[in-house]
Protein backbone atom coordinates (compact mmCIF):
# COMPACT_ATOMS: atom_id res chain seq x y z
CA UNK A 1 0.00 0.00 0.00
CA UNK A 2 1.13 3.43 -1.02
CA UNK A 3 1.51 5.73 1.99
CA UNK A 4 -0.19 9.07 1.49
CA UNK A 5 1.16 12.56 2.11
CA UNK A 6 -0.57 15.28 3.87
CA UNK A 7 1.59 18.37 3.29
CA UNK A 8 3.17 19.33 6.40
CA UNK A 9 1.25 23.11 6.19
CA UNK A 10 -2.23 21.59 6.51
CA UNK A 11 -0.98 19.32 9.88
CA UNK A 12 0.76 22.82 10.61
CA UNK A 13 -2.72 24.61 10.43
CA UNK A 14 -4.90 22.16 11.82
CA UNK A 15 -2.90 22.16 14.98
CA UNK A 16 -2.86 25.81 15.13
CA UNK A 17 -6.53 25.94 15.07
CA UNK A 18 -6.65 23.34 17.55
CA UNK A 19 -4.80 25.25 19.83
CA UNK A 20 -6.82 28.59 19.64
CA UNK A 21 -9.88 26.84 20.22
CA UNK A 22 -7.91 25.04 23.04
CA UNK A 23 -7.18 28.76 24.55
CA UNK A 24 -10.64 29.90 23.54
CA UNK A 25 -12.14 26.99 25.92
CA UNK A 26 -9.84 27.89 28.83
CA UNK A 27 -11.09 31.47 28.47
CA UNK A 28 -15.12 30.31 28.00
CA UNK A 29 -14.53 28.53 30.96
CA UNK A 30 -12.84 31.39 32.95
CA UNK A 31 -15.63 34.03 31.79
CA UNK A 32 -18.27 30.91 33.04
CA UNK A 33 -19.28 31.38 29.21
CA UNK A 34 -22.94 29.20 28.91
CA UNK A 35 -23.34 25.46 28.11
CA UNK A 36 -24.12 26.26 24.23
CA UNK A 37 -20.67 28.34 23.89
CA UNK A 38 -19.13 25.60 25.83
CA UNK A 39 -20.48 22.77 23.78
CA UNK A 40 -20.09 24.47 20.35
CA UNK A 41 -16.23 24.61 21.45
CA UNK A 42 -16.24 21.29 22.08
CA UNK A 43 -17.64 20.19 19.14
CA UNK A 44 -15.25 21.65 17.51
CA UNK A 45 -12.17 20.97 19.46
CA UNK A 46 -12.99 17.05 18.49
CA UNK A 47 -13.78 18.14 14.97
CA UNK A 48 -10.26 18.82 14.39
CA UNK A 49 -8.76 16.46 16.44
CA UNK A 50 -10.49 14.22 14.15
CA UNK A 51 -9.21 15.75 11.12
CA UNK A 52 -5.41 15.82 12.81
CA UNK A 53 -5.84 12.03 13.65
CA UNK A 54 -6.98 11.22 10.10
CA UNK A 55 -4.03 13.34 8.80
CA UNK A 56 -1.82 11.56 10.57
CA UNK A 57 -2.79 8.29 10.29
CA UNK A 58 -3.08 8.85 6.24
CA UNK A 59 0.90 10.38 6.61
CA UNK A 60 1.56 6.74 8.48
CA UNK A 61 0.17 4.59 5.83
CA UNK A 62 -3.01 3.42 8.29
CA UNK A 63 -6.50 2.92 7.07
CA UNK A 64 -8.72 5.76 8.55
CA UNK A 65 -11.96 4.03 10.62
Amino acid sequence: MATVEIPAGKVEALERVLSYLVGERQRLRSDEANRVELEANRQAIVAIQNQLSQAHGRSHGSKSC
